[in-house]
Order: structure tokens, then C-alpha cells, then sequence
């Protein structure tokens, strides 16, 4: 696998798709345990860490999390996050309009999504504090946190989101007098600093509410730059190649244009008998299982033909199309 961290414009439309349904996460959120919808309020015991050898110094950490996070409120936060940069996309124009008012209204409405997605996140307490060898304490400190960097997913599949970020880190890199090298890579992670980007946006709502509009831009400008990290792989294995014609499959059912469809479902399937072949006989099954469910799609376009299907039969194929995505991308981090 190769890193880059530049974007190609043969994939620009691709990536734009890719970000949909970025599932190769950070730990943080990779590791949250399952909970219902009213799990928010969930305790998880608290963890105890000490510092420094018995009888000298020592250094208690206390964490205590409050609130979990199931697979829907993952979705919903990223989506939330995404509607914070479409709201920062909206007050730019707004100012480069001059028109101060309307680029007010948009960053509020972003601080607003900001604290939204803070309400849904769990938070954890930490206690800190550190003894001399007497027993006497030194130092403490509390304070509430929240891990503040979201995977993008939903909103990331409108241009309108992502094209004015990747304009505004590509400006930035030109400025600093980086030279841009096309490369054709493929985004597999876009993670959003939301405490950056509210930082940001705290900003510029000070600079227009001292009638700064270039201090309120640059601010805004910061938040795009700074507040979004791609990351970008081109993966040359069976494995990713069925991944990306599965997602290309899903884009084909959206478009109701079934023959695209059963086109990249038949590269999918002949990449995943491909990596079949290679796993060890215990890892198979699960291949297998998802190769079955490929050919039944494949049969129902073909007896399709030209009948017009139904749009709740169509969702429900791009729905499986998409499990089949999230799982392979569950093997593909598996598996680097």
C-alpha cells in the first residue's frame, strides 16, 4: 500500500463517493462498545492508572466515561460534522458577497451543529492528581473531555461539503510553495477536528461582530485548512479493487441503471474469488457468504431486464450493496 496526500482529478468524483462511507476509523471510535439508542446515559466503570514506584511520588489518573455511541449515532455525528463545514462553505460566499448578515447567520448555524454533536458524544472525567511520599497532594487537576475528531461519512458525498475543502488545502499548499503532485489515490479516511474548527468558528464570530470581514474569512479559511485531515491509499490488492467496484455498484442502483451495476458487481465478484483463493481455509466462510450474496444480486438485475422496480426494493438493494462495503473495509483494516 502507498500513502500520498494529494488527490487526483481522475478520482475527484470517485472520492467524492468514497467519502459516503468512510469506515476505517481511529480507535476511539473503532473500539466504542455496542449500546441502544437511550445508551447516552451509560456509566462504563471508571479506569484507574498510577504513576511512580510505592513509597515516592505518585500520580493517580481517574477516567470515568459517561455515554456510548451505537453505529446510528456515529452516522448522525458525522453527518452533523459535515453540515458544520457545508455552513462554513456558505458564510465564505456570503463574504466574499459582502454580505455580513447572511455569513453571520451561517456560522451560528455551524456552532449550532457543533454543539449538537457535542451533546451526542460521550464525555469522559478525568481526575488527576499526584502525592509526595508524606501523602500530601502536589498537584490535581479535573476536567471533562471528549475525543473531538469525527470521521466523516453521509454529508461527505455532496461536492457542495468536500470540493471547497480540498480547493481551500490545495490554495494553502500552493501559497506555501508546495508543489502539487497528481497522484491517482483514493481516500480511505477524512477525519474533522470539531474543537479546531469551533475554535475557528469562535473566531470569526468575533471578527463580524467587530466588523472584520478579511479576519472573519481567514478564520474560516483555518477551519477548511486545518480543521479536515485527508488521508489518501491507493491499494493495488483483490480486496480493495472489490471494495471500490461494490461502491461503484451502489452509485450504478442509485442512478437506477441496472447493466453499470451488474457490470462492477461481476469485477467485484471475480476480485473477491481472487482473494478466495489466498486466505487460509478458516477465513474463507466469510468470504464465500459474501460471494453468494453478490451472485443473488447479480441474478435479480439480470431477471429484472427492463421492468421498472419499485423505490423500496431498490433501497433495499443499495442496502445490502452497502453492508458489503462496511464489511469489506472492516477486512481490508483488518488485514493492513
Amino acid at each position: 500500500m502507498m500513502t500520498g496526500s494529494f488527490l487526483s482529478p481522475t478520482w475527484k468524483s470517485f472520492l467524492m463517493a468514497l467519502g459516503a462511507l468512510l469506515l476505517l476509523v481511529g480507535p476511539a471510535w473503532g473500539q466504542q462498545p455496542p449500546s441502544t439508542s437511550a445508551g447516552h446515559e451509560a456509566k462504563a466503570a471508571p479506569v484507574v492508572r498510577t504513576f511512580g514506584h510505592e513509597g515516592g511520588y505518585r500520580t493517580e489518573v481517574r477516567s470515568e466515561t459517561k455515554g456510548t455511541l451505537n453505529e446510528e449515532d456515529r452516522r448522525q455525528v458525522s453527518l452533523l460534522a459535515a453540515q458544520v463545514f457545508q455552513h462554513v462553505n456558505e458564510a465564505r460566499r456570503a463574504l466574499d458577497a459582502d454580505d455580513m448578515k447572511d455569513a453571520r447567520e451561517e456560522v451560528d448555524k455551524a456552532r449550532e451543529a457543533v454543539k449538537a454533536i457535542r451533546t451526542v458524544l460521550p464525555t469522559t472525567a478525568v481526575h488527576t492528581r499526584t502525592t509526595a511520599p508524606d501523602g500530601k497532594v502536589i498537584y490535581e487537576d479535573r476536567r471533562d473531555v471528549q475525543d473531538e475528531r469525527i470521521p466523516l461519512f453521509e454529508g461527505m458525498i455532496h461536492e457542495r461539503t468536500l470540493a471547497p475543502i480540498e480547493e481551500a488545502q490545495r490554495d494553502a499548499r500552493r501559497v506555501a510553495g508546495v508543489r502539487v503532485v497528481e497522484s491517482e489515490s483514493i481516500s480511505t479516511e477524512v477525519m474533522a477536528d470539531i474543537g479546531y474548527v469551533d475554535r475557528q468558528l469562535g473566531r470569526a464570530a468575533r471578527a463580524l461582530e467587530e466588523k472584520k470581514p478579511e479576519d472573519a474569512t481567514r478564520a474560516l479559511e483555518m477551519a477548511q485548512i486545518q480543521g479536515v485531515d485527508f488521508r489518501y491509499n491507493k491499494e493495488d490488492t483483490p480486496l480493495a479493487e472489490a471494495r471500490d467496484a461494490i461502491w461503484l455498484a451502489r452509485r450504478a442502483l442509485e442512478e437506477n441503471n441496472t447493466v453499470q451495476a451488474q457490470a462492477n458487481l461481476g469485477v467485484a465478484r471475480q476480485q473477491l474469488e481472487l482473494y478466495h483463493r489466498v486466505l487460509p481455509e478458516a477465513r474463507r466462510p466469510e468470504v464465500t457468504q459474501m460471494l453468494t450474496e453478490v451472485g443473488q444480486l447479480e441474478k435479480q438485475l439480470q431477471q429484472e431486464g427492463k421492468q421498472t422496480v419499485n423505490s423500496a426494493e431498490r433501497s433495499r438493494q443499495g442496502g445490502a450493496v452497502t453492508q458489503w462495503w462496511d464489511r469489506l473495509n472492516g477486512w481490508i483494516k483488518r488485514k493492513l
